[in-house]
């Protein structure tokens, strides 16, 4: 059973020393759970876990930097999926959903969990993101398929568990090749800190020292082919002008800096496990890489009002990225863009799948002689229309595109190509081709 604060003191009244290897031996998974939920549970109106990382001012520099490293070190692309393993009140959820990101949120709480959801409502995502899915532990088995998710993030909550073993073989299980575990957790000497004492005595929780070495050897017999480590620290190391240039040339060889780094890193662990090859090929869900060459021929340089021009498009993909597919949708964009600036009904036909993350697809910019913008999305045109594939570095694709064009007027078209929710190819480089079209009564 686990010990109540009365049978953790000596017989003068102080507290005993908990040793933490002796507590994970005695007491049961679903006890620990237990005292997790009840933790939660008489906390669920308490601002300040919702607050986090922004609750505090003291510790708010080191969580945010120290997620930042868990984030570069995942080495994330839109539209992935992440296990947020012991998500609790599930800021770090709501971060990675805001990144675009499908997040589970997995934690032993339901009451955890309960106060993620009602962060979310509080703090609506910005943009249509993923909506995140809230998974309840068991503490042994996550319930989730085999080679499901492509990324783990574990923040500060690796070291509440009292079977790390076990917990890593499940992470290896549900991780697909490829995939990576950021983990973000106190060193090996944690749990002789006052305030880890203090922790294990008052709330009945795991406050575990955590060896990099032990989790090592469980990583590799559950499947993980790599352990990196990053080194950083989180508290910056101040220097006067003359020295910052010393430090940078080379006269001063960063000594006090290393000092200060390795004070820091006695007590915290940052660590990835790595399932395989993460070397993945180049895509549009990336900026980087990013380039087309564009040829445009119209049918036509005047056309008569509601009657559309016919476009004879050829395409290049001459970066270095795999071009992705994007879904189809049922209704044009073009239809949107005019009826709403007119004045007209909008449209109510089928709902519109929205495009995929990353999906490349011949677009115009509506714009008036001048150039002024009147429609930034007034045509998208799927490159590979009825096949889904991608379009590979060097290969070309050519296609015809009818272009409606409703109200008379002079007008440009701005052709380019745009990867979804990524960037517009000429934010990176590719020149557009502007068209003059006149469309008369």
């Amino acid at each position: 059973m686990l010990l109540g604060p009365s049978q953790m003191s000596n017989d003068a009244g102080q507290p005993e020393f908990i040793d933490v290897r002796e507590l994970m031996t005695n007491v049961s998974v679903e006890e620990l759970c237990l005292a997790a939920e009840e933790f939660f549970a008489r906390r669920l109106s308490w601002d300040s876990l919702q607050a986090k990382p922004f609750a505090e001012i003291d510790e708010a520099p080191e969580l945010l930097i120290g997620f930042g490293q868990v984030l570069r070190g995942l080495n994330l692309l839109p539209d992935m999926s992440v296990l947020d393993f012991g998500a609790g009140s599930c800021w770090t959820s709501r971060f990675l959903s805001q990144l675009g990101l499908k997040v589970i949120a997995l934690d032993v709480s339901s009451s955890a969990l309960k106060m993620g959801r009602k962060l979310y409502q509080r703090h609506p995502l910005i943009g249509k993101q993923p909506k995140p899915e809230f998974l309840l532990f068991d503490g042994k088995r996550i319930n989730l398929p085999n080679q499901s998710v492509d990324r783990i993030s574990c923040w500060e909550a690796f070291h509440h568990v009292p079977n790390p073993d076990l917990v890593i073989k499940e992470m290896g299980r549900i991780l697909k090749v490829g995939g990576i575990a950021g983990f973000s957790e106190p060193g090996p000497h944690h749990s002789k800190s006052e305030q880890s004492q203090h922790e294990m005595r008052t709330y009945r929780t795991i406050e575990n020292d955590v060896n990099v070495h032990e989790i090592w050897a469980a990583a590799r017999s559950a499947g993980f082919t790599d352990m990196r480590l990053s080194v950083f620290n989180a508290d910056p190391v101040t220097v006067s002008l003359e020295k910052f240039d010393h430090l940078l040339s080379g006269i001063d060889t960063g000594e006090a800096y290393l000092a200060a780094l390795r004070r820091q890193m006695q007590e915290r662990r940052l660590f990835f496990l790595i399932k395989g090859d993460t070397t993945l090929p180049a895509d549009s869900r990336r900026r980087d890489g990013l380039h087309a060459d564009l040829e445009i021929e119209p049918s036509a340089a005047t056309i008569r009002k509601q009657g559309s021009v016919n476009l004879k498009v050829r395409v290049k993909n001459t970066g270095q990225s795999i071009w992705l597919p994007t879904h189809e949708e049922p209704e044009p964009w073009w239809k949107k863009g005019w009826l709403a600036r007119f004045g007209k009904r909008r449209y109510m036909g089928p709902d519109r799948i929205p495009p995929r993350v990353g999906g490349v697809r011949f677009a115009i910019q509506l714009q008036d002689h001048a150039g002024n913008l009147i429609d930034r999305d007034y045509f998208r045109y799927h490159l590979t229309r009825g096949e889904g594939r991608g379009v590979t570095p060097g290969e070309t694709i050519e296609f015809e595109a009818r272009v409606p064009m409703m109200q008379a007027g002079k007008y440009i078209l701005k052709c380019g190509l745009v990867s979804e929710f990524v960037c517009w190819f000429e934010d990176v480089g590719s020149e557009p081709v502007h068209m003059p079209i006149t469309v008369v009564r």
